[in-house]
């Protein structure tokens, strides 16, 4: 990594562009991982619908049958950290334009904000309850396939409120392009793609970095509540008096993951360019 000493320098940093996060927002509160590593969710079976006998002597109800359950185990495997270092002499010849903060600050937003969006997509696709392969999206039918993929999430009983489309900046392109979009804009209605703020089918769409999206995969639907993405740990700190540096150290550390609830798997629905693995 190279230090750059400047001769003459503005008094202001010009820093990197960032985003904010695209998945906040999406995921159940309802777990607590403080204090420990796994978390255990049961979930409850549903029991056998019968037909009610009248005339019979016993069992009226249908036979006795004892309530089961199913259990998933999620345990926090994402542990990232980074460490920097402003040396004081550096820091000097630069005008004193590394503000430890500032520096901090932007590591966030440009490495660890990024770092759980791309996670987090990365599991919704790879354990959605649906997914489709070998799939195309067009001007003339990307809005028609993303219909039929939100309405397998009805099918199964899916809550309409709180769905969100993920979808690339480039494939996003086929939306706002598409004939249904363009007539809405005509009339004077919402459209159907302005970053968070359209929709489709009750869908929010969230137009994200293509760099973002698991590889192969066109777009994803999911739930609010279909997953979970804990943050164990988060520590983020600046240290003024290191040993072995004459200035500051900047560091910082993220206990992660992102589970899809394996009894809402039906609220996450992916789709993917190529033939499944």
């Amino acid at each position: 990594m190279s230090i750059n000493l400047a001769e003459k320098a503005s008094a202001k940093l010009s820093e990197s562009f960032t985003l904010s996060s695209c998945t906040e927002g999406l995921f159940s509160q309802k777990y607590d991982w403080t204090g420990v590593a796994t978390v255990k969710v049961y979930t409850l079976d549903n029991l056998q619908l019968n037909d009610y006998q009248r005339s019979a002597t016993q069992n009226r109800f249908g036979v006795l049958e004892e309530l089961g359950d199913t259990v998933q185990e999620m345990t926090v495997s994402q542990d990232k950290s980074f460490n920097g270092a402003i040396d004081k002499g550096n820091n000097t010849s630069q005008l004193m334009l590394k503000a430890a903060a500032r520096v901090l600050k932007q590591n966030i937003r440009a490495v660890i904000i990024p770092e759980l969006d791309k996670y987090r997509l990365l599991q919704l696709s790879a354990h959605a309850g649906h997914k489709e392969y070998s799939q195309t999206l067009s001007k003339s039918d990307a809005i028609e396939k993303i219909m039929k993929a939100n309405a397998k999430l009805s099918n199964e009983n899916v809550p309409l409120s709180g769905r969100v489309l993920f979808i690339g900046s480039t494939e996003a392109i086929k939306l706002k392009l598409a004939d249904q979009a363009i007539a809405l804009e005509k009339t004077g209605e919402q459209a159907l793609v302005h970053g968070v703020c359209g929709l489709i089918d009750g869908a929010q769409i969230r137009i994200v970095p293509d760099s973002y999206m698991p590889t192969g995969c066109l777009f994803i639907i999911a739930a609010k509540g279909a997953a979970v993405a804990p943050k164990k740990l988060e520590t983020y700190r600046i240290l003024k008096d290191h040993p072995d540096v004459d200035g500051h150290v900047i560091q910082g550390r993220i206990m992660h993951d992102c589970f899809v609830l394996k009894a809402k798997e039906k609220g996450v629905y992916a789709a993917f360019s190529g033939p499944a693995a």
